[in-house]
């Protein structure tokens, strides 16, 4: 396996959360596989336990369970292969080695127009700052032109007299108009903060472990309702904690596996759950 493709491990440490979202990895363990299988690419035991060794706990058992799934998953997004060996797709690590390059190298993204040197772009771009800073100055106005004797003068409109219309002609008294009513305002969208929260999870993952629920029911088990609700079953699903179909709500693989870890275990886990989940939704705007 020597032929594998290999990526430095402190190459990899020049990126940060945002790189990473670029190249589609924002899950937490979905980083530590690209990871291990850009650095020590091998059998996938090799590559599990190459991370379960930095691990401990809860972390390190929901790792375990996890990570047949992770792979399949990832490998269905053409970021990591399945097989004997475990080891980055070629288009991903082609992808992930340009990025490092350009970060080596300070490579700008923008290419100026040929010709044009950077001194001339931003001289372009300072003069259109200035002109749009200057203030126009109004133009004075032409003075009117002296009437001669011999043009006659206009006739002033005369102005109509007021008539008071008779006793019988007073037109009828008009209603006051009804105050236009104010669009009532909207509510403030929860922050994700008070949306996943591991107490809600728990309770999510406690009503889901042996049965499916409808909508309503766990609605009043998580106590969220309406925007709120939806919000929290769409991003719950993309991280596959659950699976909703129609009106019936169960738990995903992710969140099976999880509701049978003990419940020290878990609450280590659901640390690192919580802010992918308030991440996920933050960046999508969910």
């Amino acid at each position: 396996m020597s032929d594998l493709p290999v990526v430095a491990a402190e190459r990899l440490a020049e990126l940060n959360d945002q790189h990473w979202r670029r190249l589609g990895i924002t899950q937490t363990f979905d980083r530590l596989l690209v990871e291990a299988a850009a650095t020590t690419p091998g059998n996938p035991e090799h590559v599990r336990d190459a991370v379960s060794r930095g691990l401990s706990g809860g972390a390190e058992k929901f790792w375990e369970l996890s990570f047949p799934g992770l792979v399949k998953d990832l490998a269905r997004r053409g970021v990591v292969t399945r097989g004997e060996a475990v080891h980055l797709e070629a288009d991903f690590h082609e992808r992930l080695s340009r990025m490092l390059d350009d970060l080596a190298e300070g490579a700008s993204h923008v290419e100026p127009t040929p010709g044009v040197t950077l001194e001339d772009v931003l001289e372009k771009a300072k003069r259109r700052e200035e002109a749009a800073k200057a203030v126009r100055p109004k133009r004075p106005r032409a003075p009117a032109a002296p009437r001669s004797a011999s043009e006659p003068k206009k006739a002033s409109a005369a102005t109509p007299r007021k008539r008071t219309p008779a006793a019988d002609e007073a037109p009828p008294p008009r209603a006051a108009a009804a105050p236009a009513r104010r669009a009532p305002a909207a509510a403030p969208r929860t922050p994700s903060s008070k949306l996943f929260t591991s107490l809600k999870l728990n309770r999510l993952l406690d009503s889901l472990d042996n049965a499916q629920l409808l909508r309503s029911q766990l609605a009043r088990r998580v106590d969220l309702s309406g925007e709120d609700l939806e919000r929290f079953l769409t991003v719950t699903a993309a991280l596959e904690i659950t699976r909703v179909d129609g009106q019936m709500v169960e738990l995903h693989w992710k969140g099976r596996e999880l509701a049978r870890t003990s419940n020290v275990d878990r609450r280590m886990v659901l640390i690192d759950l919580v802010r992918d989940l308030r991440a996920r939704a933050d960046d999508e705007d969910v």
